[in-house]
């Protein structure tokens, strides 16, 4: 039977490598792309995820971070949508994205059971211990993770030629 800790850690990785294979094939113009008004697009998404892992798994238990801070502001819980100009670009987000996760599932992967009761460093006690942040992520991770999902089937859709990429919605 799987025990917590090494279901937060499955649960992380798995998002992970299913983000990074969907993402991997999205370039700058279909990251920036909303199907409909004031969706989430793919690179907010991205900076989100980079956000979260690091504060959730990183920064509330430990008090250190990985990310970018300036960039909290744009992807944080309380960011706003904004122009597509205000954003950093598409290949910087991917790759802050790729350099945070891995080291937050570094960060993640040395972790142990007692340092789960760790309680948490942030002011916000919206999670008291490291176990309460952590496990905040798997399914916050997982909700972000079919938004990426959903875009990505409608951007990028299976077996429609790329002269026919707008007929599954033609305001795509």
């Amino acid at each position: 039977m799987m025990d917590t800790l090494a279901y937060f850690k499955a649960e992380i990785d798995t998002v992970g490598r299913h983000w990074s294979d969907l993402a991997s094939g999205i370039d700058e113009p279909l990251a920036l792309r909303r199907p409909v008004p004031d969706m989430n697009h793919v690179l907010w998404l991205t900076g989100h995820m980079t956000w979260a892992e690091d504060y959730l798994i990183g920064e509330v238990p430990t008090g250190r971070a990985v990310r970018r801070k300036e960039w909290d502001a744009l992807f944080d819980h309380s960011s706003e949508k904004l122009p597509t100009g205000e954003y950093p670009s598409w290949n910087e987000v991917w790759s802050e994205w790729q350099r945070v996760h891995a080291l937050v599932l570094e960060h993640l992967m040395k972790q142990q059971y007692p340092d789960m009761a760790r309680p948490s460093t942030s002011e916000r006690q919206w999670f008291p211990t490291a176990a309460h942040s952590i496990g905040h992520q798997v399914t916050h991770g997982h909700y972000h993770l079919g938004q990426l999902v959903y875009l990505h089937k409608i951007l990028l859709p299976l077996n429609v030629g790329e002269g026919n990429r707008s007929s599954l919605n033609p305001k795509v």
